[in-house]
This record gives C-alpha cells, sequence and structure tokens, in this order.
C-alpha cells in the first residue's frame, strides 16, 4: 500500500472514532451545555464570524457549491475508474469519496452541530413548563389574535418593502444588545446576511437558514417583508448557538415583542400566532379554522400575499428539500 493509500486510511479511521465519540458525547447533554456551548463553541465561534462576519456576501453559499461540485467530480472519477478497470485507483476514489463525507459530517457537529444537544431552554432560562389544557391554550391564542389585529391596524408592511437592509441591520444591532439570554447564548459578531441570490432560495421555499461551517445567518429578502424580522431574528438564535427550531422561535418572540417599532412586534404576533393555529389544526382542524377566522381583514391579506409569494417558486424542488430536511431534523434530536 502506497504512502497516499495509508495516510487515507488512517485519516478514514480517524473520522470514524470522532464520530463514535460524539455520539457518546451527544447523550450528556449536561457535558455539551458547560464544555462545548458555553465553552468550545463561544470561543470557536468568534473565527469564522471574525473572518467572514465582515464579508457582506455569503460565503457559505459558495462552501456548498464548492463541495457538491467536488463530491459530482470524485463519483464521476469513480464511475471512469470502474469502467475502465483501475481497480486500485477506484479503491482511492471510493475512500477520498468516504473521507470526504465523514470529513463534512465531522466538522458540521463540532463547527456548531452539537448544540442540537445541549440542554433545552426552558432549563437554561428557568422556565417553568407544564402541561397545557386546551382550554388554557385557547385563551392564550385569543390574547395573541387580539394582539396581532391591533398592532396591524397601525402598521402598513408595504411602506417597509424597500427597507429590508435597513431592518437587518437595525436588528442585528437590537439582538446584539438584548441581553435576555446572555447567560447561554454566544455573543460574538451577531451579524445576519442575505444568500448570493435570494430568489434561487425561494425555489427551496427557505426562508432563512443558518450555515453551521461558516456560522452566517442568512435571511431570504425576496420574501414579503412582514415576515422578515422575525426571521432575521430565528436565524440569528441559532447563529448564537440554539439548534431547535422552535427555541429558535421563542427566543425571537421574546426579542421581538419587546422591540420599540410596532412593525417588529407585529411580525413577531403574526408569525407565532400562525404556529398556534397551526398546532391547533392539527390537533382540531374544525376548532383552529374557526379561531383563524378571527384575524383581521388586513391580515389575512398579508398571508395571501406570502401565499402567492410562495406558490411562483415553490413546486418539486421544495417537496424534495423537504423531505431532506425532515430526516435531518430527526436525526438531530427534532
Amino acid at each position: 500500500m502506497e504512502k497516499r493509500d495509508k495516510i487515507a486510511v488512517f485519516t478514514l479511521v480517524l473520522l470514524l472514532i470522532g464520530i463514535f465519540l460524539f455520539s457518546l458525547i451527544e447523550k450528556n447533554s449536561q457535558w455539551i451545555e458547560v464544555f462545548y456551548a458555553r465553552g468550545f463553541y463561544r470561543f470557536y465561534s468568534h473565527v469564522p464570524r471574525f473572518i467572514l462576519g465582515y464579508i457582506p456576501f455569503s460565503l457559505g453559499d459558495l462552501f456548498y457549491v464548492v463541495v457538491v461540485a467536488f463530491l459530482i467530480y470524485l463519483v464521476v472519477k469513480l464511475i471512469g475508474n470502474l469502467w475502465k478497470r483501475r481497480w486500485k485507483n477506484s479503491f482511492r476514489s471510493v475512500l477520498l469519496v468516504i473521507n470526504l463525507l465523514l470529513g463534512v459530517y465531522f466538522f458540521f457537529y463540532l463547527s456548531w452541530g452539537l448544540n442540537y444537544y445541549r440542554k433545552p431552554i426552558s432549563a437554561n432560562a428557568h422556565l417553568e413548563v407544564d402541561s397545557l389544557k386546551l382550554a388554557d391554550y385557547l385563551v392564550v391564542l385569543n390574547g395573541f389574535l387580539d394582539s396581532t389585529n391591533t398592532l396591524r391596524e397601525h402598521v402598513d408592511p408595504s411602506h417597509w418593502e424597500g427597507s429590508k437592509e435597513a431592518i437587518q441591520e437595525d436588528l442585528n444591532q437590537w439582538v446584539q444588545r438584548d441581553t435576555a439570554f446572555a447567560a447561554f447564548l454566544s455573543r460574538r459578531l451577531i451579524k445576519a446576511k442575505s444568500p448570493i441570490n435570494s430568489k434561487i432560495v425561494s425555489f427551496f421555499g427557505v426562508s432563512g437558514y443558518f450555515n453551521p461551517f461558516t456560522h452566517e445567518a442568512q435571511v431570504n429578502k425576496a420574501m414579503p417583508v412582514t415576515f422578515l424580522p422575525f426571521t432575521t431574528v430565528h436565524e440569528l438564535a441559532h447563529q448564537q448557538g440554539i439548534g431547535f427550531e422552535d427555541e429558535a422561535n421563542f427566543i425571537a418572540f421574546v426579542r421581538l415583542q419587546q422591540h420599540p417599532q410596532s412593525f417588529y412586534r407585529y411580525s413577531a404576533y403574526l408569525q407565532t400566532t400562525l404556529y398556534m393555529l397551526r398546532e391547533l389544526q392539527g390537533m382540531y382542524p374544525d376548532l383552529g379554522k374557526d379561531y383563524k377566522g378571527k384575524l383581521s381583514v388586513n391580515v389575512l391579506k398579508d398571508l395571501e400575499k406570502e401565499k402567492q409569494f410562495w406558490r411562483e417558486y415553490t413546486g418539486w424542488v421544495d417537496d424534495v428539500m423537504g423531505l431532506f430536511y425532515n430526516q435531518y431534523l430527526k436525526h438531530n434530536n427534532q
């Protein structure tokens, strides 16, 4: 076996050992919280954000393109070697493909992914979490419906369509100043960006996403502005070390409900109300439909505008991505 083949096999063994150790660490949320989330991640997250945070465009998007392109190249090369019966070269190609995939997998968890296994926000923020009866849920939902309708009377989303960059910058600073969750979240260079091309991202049905390799929080600026504030703060929560989607939603709501700008508060209440309505409709479809009917005409117009936007872009690509994303969430304890 040649030296480069030995290096490839040695790399494979190291990656498998590292991934096995991660699988053991995942079971200890206390260790992850203390040593990873509040220790290593807070220190390490400064590195990619300091290097990439000041670059106005998304390098993370380019990273995905390069990795996928290189993987396709390796697969094509492997097929060529197999076709020509070059068994030694085929073996090397297989090793390279496996090492690339395992390397990306390993780096994902080292860089950010172990945040999926930290202690829940209810424990970190000392929140009392009890089972909720339907009657209590409806009382809370009624309050959110009233707040959403009232806030919509005082804002006009169309006046904000041309201010998306200003909104993003304003919320970057707002989250940076917020101290409500400072005890357990990273506070290194908090900043949201936009994808290289928001319209392309829209075809995948994505309003925002966090790149765990470059630590860039991305927000789709092509979508209606009504949903931009909540999405921005949600993605910034991921950037600060929150893995679960529902916890990022909770943090986004808490931060925006205190904002002096009523349009930002409207975005927070609207999104949270929609999440609550979806939960209700999933369990009690007729009751959920009745409560959705309590939204004002203007709020319903905003929702219809959003639906029309996504209809123009989403299709089979979004469906396929949804299947992969659902499996990704299940794999990562969600």
